[in-house]
């Protein structure tokens, strides 16, 4: 008999070269922008937590992406208009949110909205990262 095990991977490492599946998460996110509960296209309060949490690891993941994006660019004088700075401020802002929602519970319908909106925005941060890679195609 085979027996799984629970990993604790802080540091990602087991994750590392694994692709991001970005089309079907990109859809998650459009369809839970697309719910409202004045309408009744909202499913049930356990689906929407169910995508919340699937866009949260899948931030989660983005950010960590991220990361690593902008430490193989080389250094760039970080003004106003830099594209690293913009980057680095989208992931900053997705560390906190991240956190800030493990802290407080409030309506799963505006968490679930506000992690797909993250994801979108960490979407647009990780094209211009890559599209500033040398040898890099915008998406992957």
């Amino acid at each position: 008999m085979t027996y799984g095990s629970v990993v604790h991977d802080p540091t990602g490492c087991l994750n590392a070269g694994i692709p991001l599946d970005r089309g079907v998460h990109e859809r998650l996110a459009a369809a839970v922008l697309g719910w409202r509960r004045d309408d009744g296209t909202a499913p049930p309060t356990a689906d929407i937590e169910q995508a919340a949490l699937q866009l949260s690891g899948y931030a989660e993941l983005q950010v960590r992406e991220l990361h690593a994006s902008l430490a193989r660019l080389p250094r760039e004088p970080e003004g106003p208009g830099s594209e690293q700075l913009r980057a680095r401020i989208t992931m900053a802002e997705a560390v906190r949110r991240l956190r800030a929602s493990a802290i407080r519970r409030g309506d799963p319908l505006h968490l679930a909205q506000s992690r797909a909106r993250l994801v979108d925005a960490l979407h647009r941060a990780l094209d211009r990262t890559s599209a500033a890679l040398p040898d890099s195609v915008p998406g992957t």
